[in-house]
C-alpha cells in the first residue's frame, strides 16, 4: 500500500566492471545475472516471485524479499548456490564476458511512494554494495566470482550465531563510512577464502571517555581495573612526607587488597 512501510529482507547485487563492456556484452551479462539469481533463490527455497518484483539498477538489481524469508538461507545456501553458478559460468565465458558480482544483505522498513521505493534501510543497502572495500575484496579475490557484504545488524542477527550453514570466521568487519553513515561497520566475505583479501579490518574510534590507569591500560570512567570502587593512583615525588617520615622516590597507591589477601598481593 502506498506510503506504508513494510519490513523486508533487502538483497542488492551489482556487476563488477559493467561500464567497461560494450552494449551487447552488457545486455548478455544482465540477462545472465537475472537467470543465476533466480535459479539460486529457487534452489535455496526462497520465495521471490511474489510482489514486489525486483527493481533494475542498470548494472545490477535490488530485491525486496518478504520479511518471513529465512535469513539463514539467504546468507548460507543462496550464497553458496550463487557462487557455484558464477564459477560454472566462468568456465564457458571469455574475459570480456566474465560475470563477477558484489552482493549486499540488509533488512528494514521500506515504503512505496507511488513512483519508487523509499527508506533509509534501502539507502544503506545500496551504499553497502557500492562500498569501496567490497569492491577491493572482489578485485583481490581472484579465486571467487562473488563478494558478499552484510550489514552489522544482519551479522548480529544471523551470522554470529554460527548456524551449521554459516561460518562467521570467514567474515571480516570493515569500518563503514558512506555519505551520511559514519563510524558503522559492515562484514565482508569472499567465498573460497578463509578471510576476505584486499581489505583493512575494522578499527573503532577511540572512546573519548577512556582514561589510562597507572599500568597504562584503558579504563572507562568510574572503573579502575579489577575493582571499580577503588582508585589507582601513582604519585611521583622527590620527597614526600608520610606520617612523620620522609619518603624519597615515588609512592604507589594501588587497588586495596580484598579481605584475606596479603598486603603485597594485587
Amino acid at each position: 500500500m502506498e506510503g506504508k512501510a513494510q519490513h523486508y529482507a533487502i538483497l542488492v547485487v551489482d556487476i563488477e566492471k559493467f561500464g567497461s563492456r560494450g552494449n551487447p556484452t552488457q545486455a548478455t551479462l544482465r540477462k545472465r545475472m537475472y537467470e543465476l539469481l533466480e535459479r539460486a533463490l529457487d534452489e535455496a527455497g526462497i520465495d521471490h516471485r511474489a510482489e514486489p518484483r525486483p527493481v533494475d539498477r542498470g548494472d545490477g538489481v535490488f530485491w525486496l524479499l518478504p520479511g518471513s524469508v529465512p535469513k539463514t538461507e539467504l546468507t548460507g545456501r543462496f550464497v553458496y548456490l550463487l557462487q557455484a553458478a558464477l564459477r560454472a559460468h566462468s568456465h564457458h565465458s571469455s574475459a570480456d564476458a566474465a560475470l563477477r558480482l558484489r552482493a549486499a544483505l540488509h533488512y528494514g522498513e521500506v515504503a512505496w511512494d507511488g513512483r519508487g521505493w523509499v527508506g533509509e534501510d534501502l539507502n544503506t543497502a545500496c551504499r553497502i554494495v557500492d562500498f569501496q572495500p567490497l569492491r577491493d575484496a572482489l578485485g583481490a579475490g581472484t579465486r571467487s566470482a562473488l563478494a558478499l557484504a552484510v550489514s552489522d545488524p544482519w551479522y548480529r542477527a544471523v551470522v554470529r550465531h554460527d548456524y551449521p550453514e554459516i561460518d562467521s570466521r570467514t567474515y571480516q568487519a570493515v569500518r563503514f563510512d558512506a555519505k551520511e553513515i559514519k563510524g558503522s561497520k559492515v562484514w565482508i566475505r569472499v567465498p573460497g577464502y578463509d578471510t576476505p583479501p584486499g581489505i583493512e579490518p575494522f578499527v573503532a574510534d577511540e572512546d573519548p571517555g577512556t582514561t589510562l590507569s597507572a599500568e597504562g591500560e584503558g579504563t572507562a570512567p568510574g572503573h579502575s581495573g579489577e575493582n571499580h570502587n577503588l582508585v589507582n593512583a601513582h604519585v611521583q615525588a622527590q620527597q614526600v612526607v608520610a606520617g612523620d617520615q620522609i619518603v624519597n622516590g615515588s609512592l604507589q597507591f594501588g587497588t586495596w587488597p580484598g579481605p584475606g589477601s596479603a598486603m603485597g598481593d594485587r
